[in-house]
């Protein structure tokens, strides 16, 4: 039996959002499951980056509604923070952090305690253990990506929004971070949604979604 919409972890209804009376979303309808990995596929400009933001509650849309578990989203980061981790495309560690304190700091926000042995499960994971220590100017471009990838995982919000998360990796590593991504949809039944141009990974997602000129087409 499929679950009411009311208890699904990501529903959008109805969202238009316009930019200087521009209307780049044309009344979208979004329904996101427990437990799947979706991909979001579309050219630059087609509204990607913001139905993103708007699912993250980074952005408020100029109509429709936007509910998580089947509550309507609030602009309350602390609440959002606890329901909603985003990958942002350019990336969101604080740079006067070190990349494990930057982990802690993601969990304090959402007010829950650091688990230092998630952490450094998923350090381990995305290959950074032995960069733990070190600020985010001295990582590379994909280290940083990596970090940040593992500082949503580490929230274990149920709902996991990631902006292009393999746009600075090669095919391997990209294809690590995706697996990581699928395995965290599967194995704790959070829904994620990954926007990308990348489509060498998509064999590892449940569903392919694509938008083009604000208008999403399964």
């Amino acid at each position: 039996m499929t679950p009411s919409v009311q208890t699904q972890p990501l529903v959008l209804q109805g969202v238009h959002h316009s930019y200087n009376e521009a209307e780049v979303l044309h009344g979208i309808d979004l329904t996101l499951h427990k437990g799947e990995l979706a991909a979001l596929l579309g050219p630059s400009g087609s509204g990607k980056t913001t139905l993103l933001a708007i699912a993250g509650g980074l952005l408020r849309p100029t109509s429709g509604e936007v509910s998580i578990l089947g509550t309507p989203m609030t602009g309350r980061l602390t609440e959002i923070a606890r329901k909603v981790a985003y990958i942002l495309q350019a990336g969101s560690l604080i740079p006067y952090l070190t990349v494990a304190e930057n982990l802690h700091a993601r969990r304090i926000v959402a007010g829950l305690k650091p688990d230092r042995a998630r952490a450094a499960e998923l350090l381990e994971a995305v290959d950074l253990t032995r960069k733990a220590g070190r600020y985010p100017d001295k990582l590379s471009g994909g280290e940083r990506q990596r970090a940040c990838v593992a500082q949503a995982l580490y929230t274990g919000a149920p709902v996991l929004l990631a902006d292009e998360p393999t746009a600075s990796l090669d095919r391997s590593r990209g294809r690590a971070v995706m697996t990581l991504l699928a395995a965290h949809a599967h194995d704790t039944g959070a829904a994620v949604l990954v926007a990308t141009h990348d489509e060498r990974s998509l064999d590892l997602t449940d569903r392919t979604l694509s938008i083009e000129d604000g208008l999403l087409r399964s």
